[in-house]
């Protein structure tokens, strides 16, 4: 039977991560078949190894493609576009780095059952939980906060990006991923691009329930490598921005107010991040000559008059009590 969900999954390196990535796939129960593309980009380590024992034991769910050269080191090759949506079959994508899991066995149940029964929906996302490298697992995070299930709307999603939920919540009807305009391409990010397309062909349905772990900050990973270095991020904004610009151009203006909220929240962000790179190195002072990062500035010397002053306070309320009994 033709599988009505293709389950996309990126490997690099994931050698401690796979096996439990590859088990929170096969452990999916559905009424409907499933297919999992696992796509191996050379790992040097024992990646592709796990992935062959899976693809023995589970071979009509484990479809993987090995490759014998790196291709993310190909900035102009898109490798979902080129390697895994022609193998994949299925009416829906979802998406799953191997390193992050699902962790309800619901999951693609509940998520293929929405967009069943709702065809003006594009794309069903859902809570997850972001758990970030080298922390307790009590510190994780559940995002979004919100425990309601609702509609997103097109301005938010544009407005607020990636962000907002974690890439392996996504299931998306096929055409979101196989029919992204070639405007919409940005190497080695696809979440943003998928939720761009998604908001703008259709609706996009938050479910409440906590169903995926994102790993954040994994070792060579996108985060690790890039979204913590500030030149790095302001080359990424730089090149997310023409991404909104192609965008809008393509199509010829229609979403242009939103876009332009995108971009200005995006400086918003990255003002945010440069000053506390400032601080962290012990050089805010530097932000109070940069216009777009002197509020940042102002807001972190309120914030320490204030807790001066509350320290001042006890001290101050102590001699206070001294004066009234040397009075009495």
């Amino acid at each position: 039977m033709t599988p009505l969900v293709s389950v996309l999954c990126l490997a690099y390196n994931h050698e401690s991560y796979i096996r439990q990535t590859l088990e929170s796939f096969v452990m999916q129960q559905t009424d409907f078949p499933f297919e999992v593309i696992v796509h191996d980009d050379a790992s040097p380590d024992g990646t592709a190894a796990v992935i062959r024992e899976f693809e023995a034991r589970y071979p009509d769910i484990i479809k993987p493609i090995y490759q014998t050269e790196n291709q993310f080191s190909k900035p102009d090759t898109p490798i979902m576009k080129t390697f895994l949506y022609p193998k994949a079959q299925g009416k829906y994508f979802a998406v799953c780095d191997g390193d992050d899991q699902f962790t309800d066995p619901l999951k693609l149940q509940r998520q293929a059952d929405f967009l069943e029964a709702h065809p003006d929906y594009s794309m069903c996302v859902h809570r997850g939980v972001l758990h970030r490298e080298g922390t307790d697992p009590a510190e994780d995070v559940l995002y979004p906060a919100e425990e309601e299930d609702r509609d997103y709307s097109r301005e938010e999603i544009i407005v607020n990006g990636a962000g907002l939920f974690a890439t392996n919540s996504f299931l998306m009807r096929r055409e979101v991923g196989e029919a992204l305009p070639d405007a919409f391409f940005v190497s080695g990010v696809g979440d943003y691009p998928w939720l761009l397309h998604a908001a703008i062909l259709g609706k996009v349905r938050y479910l409440a329930a906590p169903m995926c772990v994102h790993n954040e900050g994994v070792k060579g990973s996108w985060t690790a490598d890039v979204w913590r270095d500030v030149q790095a991020r302001l080359d990424h904004e730089a090149v997310m921005s023409d991404m909104l610009d192609r965008v809008d151009a393509h199509y010829d203006g229609r979403f242009h107010e939103e876009i332009e909220k995108a971009k200005a929240y995006r400086r918003h962000v990255l003002a945010e991040y440069r000053f506390l790179a400032l601080k962290e190195q012990g050089r805010a002072d530097e932000a109070a000559r940069d216009a777009d990062l002197k509020p940042f500035y102002d807001a972190y010397k309120k914030q320490q008059r204030r807790a001066a002053l509350k320290k001042a306070l006890p001290f101050l309320a102590k001699l206070k009590n001294r004066g009234g009994e040397q009075h009495g």
